[in-house]
């Protein structure tokens, strides 16, 4: 018999392995092109003035060519000067948008854009597949602090 270098249970072994180690770094840059473009909407929006008041995942489309497009701007608002770099808050309606979402600011009527931010940091952690259920089945508030 010939001197063979490994049996077929092996290589299938190995391919099953290379396989899922191949879908682990499939599944990261995935992760990282949605939060990014996610991220990149967000920004334009704050660039424009908005918050958006209602981030979370059903308001993130994804289209057939895997772009990421925000929806549902019903609680949206225009604030003059919502520069990322200033953290002035000014008066709006309190507890807008989802709760689950919702950043403990959102529950006065005195918040800025970075409620937007509470919300993408919330999205992001599911993205890349942290556990986020203690956060989003109570309530976040005393969850987070």
């Amino acid at each position: 018999m010939e001197l063979c270098i490994d049996n077929l249970n092996n290589v299938l072994e190995t391919k099953k392995s290379l396989f899922n180690e191949l879908m682990s770094i499939f599944e990261f840059y995935v992760s990282f092109h949605i939060f990014r473009e996610l991220t990149e909407c967000v920004q334009y929006l704050h660039k424009k003035d908005i918050i958006h008041r209602d981030l979370k995942p059903d308001n993130v489309l994804i289209s057939m060519d895997g772009r990421i497009k925000l929806c549902d701007f019903g609680l949206s608002k225009e604030v003059p000067n919502c520069d990322p770099f200033k953290e002035s808050k000014a008066e709006h309606t309190a507890d807008v948008g989802d709760l689950s979402y919702q950043a403990p600011e959102a529950q006065t009527n005195e918040y800025n854009h970075l409620i937007d931010i509470y919300s993408l940091s919330l999205i992001g952690a599911q993205i890349y597949g942290f556990d986020t259920n203690d956060i989003l089945d109570g309530n976040p508030q005393t969850q987070i602090h």
